[in-house]
């Protein structure tokens, strides 16, 4: 409790754990309504909307990666999330004032993807100011990741409320969505102007590193980089495997309905919460990569049991399961990449952002090849083996090179 001691006391930590609950916000609001929106309202087919996502996917890796270097080499960290944030806040605002295809496209394919690399720029900044509390810098890192996802999951229940409640004309449109999402932005932005130091006053050293772009990226590329990353990626990739996975075995099942979806997805998310926060606790006891590969190897036995006992009486108790695995990879591998990169936290936020893409590409790759092979049970064990195996070579990765760095 001592760091959620420290985050309600102290004005900077108050401001970080803001802009995680308004990044939370905007998320919840976009993003689960985003292909009822796109096909049912603005109109788009199935092939434009595929365009979207692949553009947004590319979109927020590049700028993640781009602007984590930038801020490391010039050191204004505080305009690089100025500039992040208002990317949302303009592709939000223009889907309020004009939702057709064409602003779709720019909206949901460059603008809005580009907003998301404010999460990186966050913990960089929460890594920075935990400089003062060097003790507590992985309990903040957990609490502040905790109040992402306790903000996605209220707003998730608002919004499933109140799109809802419709009986005699009540309830929302699902456009408003896109009204409290550039609200969200909005004060997101309004937080990081007033809460964020600026450039010479903050009260850490943060010198810009002046590397060129070019040395940047290929540091980056570097074989043992590139292996942890495949391996972070195979463990990250499985709660979005499950994301697809859900609906898809939820529908093919008679004793489940529609709602069941929304209901898992939010039990999940709940849970992940009390997890999260017990985390420090854990990590007294078991090496970061350890933890790792306990969730990983949990997490895979919740897909799996998900997958095989759809229709089980005990699949209620399965978001518990969900929620002690997925705590330590969704948190975790920030605190291990800002220590891989020591120094640099700008590039550390690039690295969340490629170990994402990766956790995509090998989600996708189990998928594609499961159903090929046998259905949906198939791609869930699939994809919970990866993560194992990804969560066992991180191990072994670094119990080799026995770097302290990363203990």
């Amino acid at each position: 409790m001592r760091a959620l001691s420290v985050l309600l006391r102290e004005p900077l930590f108050r401001a970080i754990a803001a802009m995680a609950a308004f990044y939370g916000a905007v998320n919840a609001c976009i993003y689960p309504y985003l292909s009822l929106i796109a096909v049912n309202r603005v109109g788009l087919s199935d092939a434009t909307l595929a365009l979207v996502l692949a553009l947004a996917s590319a979109s927020a890796v590049l700028s993640s990666v781009l602007f984590g270097i930038l801020a490391d080499q010039i050191g204004n960290r505080r305009l690089i999330a100025l500039v992040t944030v208002g990317a949302t806040v303009i592709g939000t605002g223009l889907m309020v004032l004009a939702p057709l295809p064409a602003v779709m496209l720019l909206a949901h394919g460059l603008l809005i993807p580009m907003g998301t690399a404010i999460f990186g720029q966050i913990f960089a900044l929460n890594n920075l100011a935990a400089q003062a509390h060097p003790a507590l810098r992985d309990s903040l890192q957990a609490t502040v990741r905790a109040v992402v996802s306790a903000v996605f999951l209220m707003t998730l229940l608002f919004w499933t409320w109140g799109l809802g409640a419709r009986p005699a004309g009540g309830g929302f449109d699902v456009m408003a969505v896109y009204v409290t999402a550039v609200l969200a932005a909005l004060a997101l932005l309004a937080v990081i102007w007033r809460g964020w130091p600026r450039k010479g006053q903050e009260p850490w050293q943060d010198r810009p590193l002046g590397l060129n772009l070019r040395a940047a990226l290929v540091e980056l590329s570097r074989p043992a980089i590139a292996l942890r990353l495949l391996a972070m990626g195979a463990v990250g990739g499985l709660p979005m495997l499950y994301i697809v996975l859900t609906p898809l075995i939820f529908a093919a099942t008679p004793e489940r309905q529609t709602a069941d979806v929304a209901l898992m997805v939010g039990l999940v998310a709940g849970f992940e919460v009390p997890f999260m926060l017990a985390l420090p606790w854990m990590q007294r006891h078991l090496s970061r990569q350890s933890l790792i590969l306990a969730g990983a190897l949990i997490y895979a036995g919740f897909v799996g049991l998900l997958a095989l006992y759809p229709d089980g009486r005990l699949l209620w108790a399965l978001p518990v399961l969900a929620g002690l695995g997925a705590a330590p990879i969704l948190t975790l591998p920030i605190g291990y990449w800002q220590d891989l990169m020591q120094g640099r936290p700008g590039t550390a936020a690039a690295l969340m952002a490629l170990q994402r893409l990766a956790g995509d590409l090998l989600s996708a790759a189990a998928f594609a090849l499961g159903t090929a092979l046998g259905g949906y049970t198939i791609a869930a064990l699939l994809g919970g083996g990866l993560a194992a195996l990804g969560a066992l070579t991180l191990l072994v990765v670094d119990g080799a090179t026995k770097s302290a760095r990363m203990s």
